[in-house]
């Protein structure tokens, strides 16, 4: 945890995930206003669509670091240090279809050569395999890169940590957060966000239910009103999600 701490420690962090509710939200000033903001995977190439929406700072960026467009997307190295301004990144560690990991290192589908051009401009962390495996038993699944950063920042040493964009897929993904699916996976960003919200591999209910009961309760955790909405539900259930939420 020391490279994650050595940039949180006693500050401010917005955490911002890549739900569709953030178009139009207004919320870029708010989450630019955090001392550290921390994004997931390819929602940071989205920063230069929606800076009123999401901001355009990335101080850290939770990537699985695997280079598809379903994934991580292409991870230009330049792009990321110079344009974004990323100081780490943080990964999760290989694991198993359910979850569990033994070992704390890089998933078999990252390429070591991209790991090494990152490194010659920023740390890279994996994650450690026991807390993700934890995790994993807690959510009796494999938790997606986004939902590991939110425990993972739990345990660290932030003040306050905001979480903003996190819906479960329940509306999918900000517009252009997975483009380039139609070609490598034959379907629409909303289709494969449909795919990932039926997952069988990362199950959003038993995530959504974890959440449910623990981020409220959480004294330095504050939730954007669309969150609090969903953690309030009483099922994860699209069409409640369009009446009560949106």
């Amino acid at each position: 945890m020391k490279k994650l701490n050595n940039l949180v420690s006693n500050k401010t962090v917005a955490l911002v995930g890549p739900a569709a509710y953030m178009q139009n939200s207004a919320l870029g000033s708010e989450i630019e206003d955090h001392d550290i903001v921390i994004r997931i995977n390819r929602s940071i190439e989205t920063t230069k669509k929606y800076p009123k929406d999401i901001g355009t700072r990335t101080d850290i960026l939770y990537s699985c670091l695997i280079e598809t467009s379903m994934q991580a997307g292409m991870l230009d190295v330049d792009e990321l240090y110079n344009l974004h301004g990323v100081r780490l990144i943080c990964c999760p560690p290989e694991s198993t279809y359910q979850g569990i990991s033994y070992a704390t290192d890089y998933h078999h589908m990252v390429n070591k050569d991209t790991v090494k051009r990152l490194e010659k401009r920023m740390p890279v962390r994996i994650v450690d395999h026991e807390f993700h495996t934890d995790l994993a038993m807690k959510v009796k699944c494999r938790p997606n890169t986004g939902f590991m950063a939110i425990y993972d920042l739990l345990r660290s040493e932030a003040k306050i940590v905001s979480i903003y964009g996190f819906s479960f897929y329940l509306d999918g993904f900000i517009p252009g957060c997975k483009s380039g699916v139609e070609e490598e996976k034959g379907c629409t960003e909303q289709e494969f966000a449909n795919m990932a919200f039926n997952s069988k591999r990362h199950i959003q209910k038993n995530m959504w239910k974890y959440a449910k009961v623990t981020l409220p309760n959480i004294e330095n955790v504050k939730l954007d009103n669309t969150l609090t909405k969903i953690l309030s539900m009483e099922s994860l259930d699209r069409e409640e999600f369009l009446q009560k939420v949106i």
